[in-house]
């Protein structure tokens, strides 16, 4: 019996720009829709890419983070911020009691945790089908003046704080990093509203000059 391929949960809206797809972590995702020199200048002026397939983890609970503590994982100092571990998962805390955790493409620890068992109360593992999104490039600012509920101009995702915001009308997660020494912000949502997400953020982005960006650009999988 053949393993079940997925497919990620923005495949349906990609469709029209005819991108390059490929299998990595069991999902189906977009690993390029131009040449790599199309896809840095989008990634440089303004560019979406999806990242769907990275692993997660979800847990919560009064006990969660002593769960989390005694599996060696280290935690964030403090509510809605995130740490990146020495593998390059990143750990996040959304309020006081519920976590998310992100793999990189080669890296297990997330299907670890799910796989273990919990033998105490006030720990809940939670499954996440997140539509997840790197965006990057210099005119980030207009893009999240038109769709984002909250002011990203200031500090407010400064110092490894993350924030739980309405982005295009949809709940997300937002934090930014460095990724390959790039500043980019991460976006997660309920996977059901990724492709509306998608098309929004995308018909945006090509009205100012940007476009898609595949997975093999910031991941290098073939």
């Amino acid at each position: 019996m053949q393993d079940v391929v997925l497919k990620s949960p923005v495949a349906f809206a990609q469709a029209s720009k005819k991108p390059v797809n490929g299998q990595v972590n069991g999902m189906e995702i977009a690993l390029s829709f131009a040449d790599a020199s199309v896809e840095a200048a989008n990634s440089e002026k303004l560019g979406i890419c999806d990242v769907s397939n990275l692993s997660r983890f979800g847990v919560k609970g009064p006990h969660a983070a002593d769960w989390l503590t005694a599996s060696n994982i280290t935690l964030p100092a403090g509510t809605n911020r995130w740490t990146k571990l020495d593998s390059g998962s990143l750990v996040m805390r959304l309020g006081n009691t519920e976590f998310l955790l992100e793999d990189q493409p080669e890296n297990g620890l997330c299907q670890t945790l799910s796989e273990a068992n919990v033998n105490e109360s006030g720990v809940h593992k939670v499954i996440r089908n997140d539509a997840a999104f790197i965006v990057s490039g210099e005119l980030t600012p207009a893009l999240f003046s038109e769709v984002c509920a909250i002011d990203l101009s200031g500090d407010a995702l400064e110092d490894n704080r993350l924030v739980m915001t309405v982005i295009a009308g949809v709940s997300a997660t937002m934090l930014k990093q460095e990724l390959n020494g790039q500043s980019v912000y991460r976006i997660w949502c309920d996977g059901t509203y990724g492709p509306y997400m998608w098309k929004t953020l995308l018909g945006i982005i090509e009205e100012l000059g940007g476009g898609p960006v595949g997975f093999n650009f910031y991941y290098k999988i073939n």
